[in-house]
């Protein structure tokens, strides 16, 4: 005990006592001396429990009720004490402590919730397991990969979780060497590599799980290399045919004027068959890089298709196939890239007459809702089988697999990004031996949306 705090309580004491011996002895009769001393110690009980209560018992007091709610999970506690004794003293650090307390847990709080915004935010699939292998916490996309939720799947095992028994003889292993632990897994349809690393050791031991999806990595490479295989299918085949004319020229067959225009003629045609390609491929790398610019302007699509029929009729007579519009003529006049649009109606038209059969129809409609104009080209062609209907839009792919048909196999894929770089979108419908419907919308608003059709000078 403190000085201060022990003279504060003894004082009194002494005082009260002293107080007490001048009474009792100016008091002489026997029972008034008894009545007094009783008296007065009552009273002196009573003085001394106030003092002490208000010095000592209620600063105390203070603090087991702060301490209290401390412990219930409010760290905020101040206590008023301004005394410079013990009791004071410990007031303060009390104070001090709670106010260091409440620092240090604002700063965890902050850590932790910055370290949950990127576990969270990772494209990555994270999650943490126990000594037990049960599930403590996991992130959205490991939600999205296994198809489970987080609050459904925290405290069961991670093989009720994934159903996947490679990753977890995995994690096994990692627990046991406990060491870290990779691994590239193929397995429903996914790619996914696996590392698996141990956080702590001993009995209360948690391994962190990071599972990253190269699925798309995969198929993007394998995409790489058949469009290099068939480029160089593409190119071989008319440079082949180049270099056995040229050679067969060389050889004599110039002096023969008839032999000689017909292969230069050949040669010509291949050298833009060659430089078609090459647009097509130039064409698209722009489109799919951004670097295309889109020239919108005011576009009447109805005369635009009339034009390219126009222009394909002639192919479509030597089929020959009959080429036909059915156009909705209350279609209103967009903003669009006239030429691209252009592009893509020929292509679509082109594929519609080529895959024909002799005597065939192929249809060119248009429609519209309040989102979006449609376009519509329909044949009464072969068709295209189930296999190959999901494929027909991507670079190089032919359902003619024997490349009798000619062609670089470009035209669906850049007319599916010219729609797409529109808002739009390009669909197909088949049924082999049933011909095919290849349709795209392109998207209007208050901003592309210009006037009625009627005015015709679009």
């Amino acid at each position: 005990m403190s000085k201060s705090l022990y003279w504060k309580i003894i004082i009194p004491v002494v005082m009260s006592v002293l107080i007490a011996l001048v009474l009792s002895s100016l008091i002489r009769n026997g029972l008034f001396v008894v009545i007094w001393i009783v008296v007065i110690a009552v009273i002196l009980f009573v003085l001394v429990y106030i003092l002490v209560n208000r010095i000592v018992i209620t600063p105390l007091q203070r603090i087991r009720q702060a301490i209290d709610r401390f412990k219930d999970g409010n760290p905020d506690q101040l206590i008023s004490i301004q005394s410079s004794d013990e009791i004071g003293q410990l007031g303060r650090s009390f104070n001090e402590m709670s106010q260091n307390l409440k620092t240090t847990i604002a700063t965890i709080i902050d850590e932790r919730t910055n370290l949950a915004t990127v576990l969270f935010s990772l494209t990555d699939s994270i999650i943490m397991i126990d000594a037990n292998e049960q599930i403590l916490l996991a992130n959205p996309a490991a939600e999205n990969l296994f198809n489970f939720k987080e609050i459904n799947i925290v405290g069961h095992t991670l093989i009720e979780a994934i159903h996947d028994y490679e990753i977890d003889d995995v994690v096994k292993k990692c627990i046991v060497t406990a060491h870290e632990q990779n691994a590239q897994l193929e397995t429903a349809g996914r790619y996914i590599r696996v590392v698996v690393v141990p956080i702590s050791p001993g009995h209360s031991a948690a391994t962190l799980i990071l599972i990253q999806d190269l699925t798309e990595l995969r198929n993007l490479q394998t995409m790489r290399r058949e469009l290099i295989g068939n480029i160089s299918h593409d190119l071989r085949t008319p440079i082949a045919g180049i270099k056995a004319m040229v050679e067969t020229l060389q050889d004599g067959a110039l002096k023969n004027k008839k032999i000689a225009t017909d292969f230069l003629t050949k040669i010509n045609s291949e050298v833009d068959r060659l430089t078609q390609m090459v647009s097509e491929l130039t064409e698209l790398s722009r489109i799919e890089s951004g670097k295309a610019e889109l020239k919108m302007e005011p576009l009447n699509i109805n005369l635009l298709i009339e034009e390219v029929v126009v222009q394909m009729n002639p192919l479509a007579e030597s089929k020959p196939v009959v080429l036909t519009t059915n156009l909705e003529t209350s279609l209103p006049v967009i903003k669009a890239d006239k030429e691209r649009i252009r592009q893509t109606l020929i292509n679509l038209i082109h594929n519609a007459i080529k895959y024909n059969n002799p005597g065939g129809k192929v249809i060119v409609s248009t429609t519209h809702d309040e989102k979006s104009i449609t376009v519509n080209v329909s044949d009464t062609g072969m068709g295209i089988s189930k296999e190959d209907l999901p494929h027909i839009f991507e670079r190089f792919y032919k359902a003619d697999k024997a490349r009798t048909k000619g062609g670089s196999g470009l035209g669906l894929a850049i007319a599916k990004h010219t729609i797409q770089a529109h808002g739009g979108e390009i669909l197909a419908k088949s049924e082999e031996g049933k011909g095919v419907v290849l349709s795209f919308t392109i998207p209007f608003s208050h901003n592309n949306l210009i006037i009625p059709q009627d005015f015709k000078k679009y």
